[in-house]
């Protein structure tokens, strides 16, 4: 490992907090960011994923859908929001 790799491994955690709230805004691709603070793209993209699995909350459960039976048993439909009705013949 040279010289230059070493010192980019010895970031500290608000270096990198930093520098992955830059990537996250998307203003910038990764490999300006990277360029501008002086690391390796794919070091960046390690930090960026990594702080996107330890952010990441568990998933939840999901919502039960309304179901409604119309007075024609053989046919039930869905509907999400309003904007979206899904029919389905049983």
């Amino acid at each position: 490992m040279g010289l230059s790799a070493m010192a980019h491994s010895k970031k500290e955690a608000g270096f990198w907090a930093a520098v992955v709230a830059e990537a996250q805004l998307g203003a910038e691709s990764h490999a300006a960011i990277a360029a501008k603070n002086g690391v390796t793209e794919a070091a960046l993209k390690y930090h960026f994923y990594k702080a996107r699995r330890a952010g990441a909350p568990t998933p939840k459960p999901s919502p039960i859908l309304p179901v409604r039976l119309e007075a024609d048993a053989r046919l039930f439909s869905v509907e999400m929001d309003g904007s979206l009705r899904l029919r389905f013949a049983a």
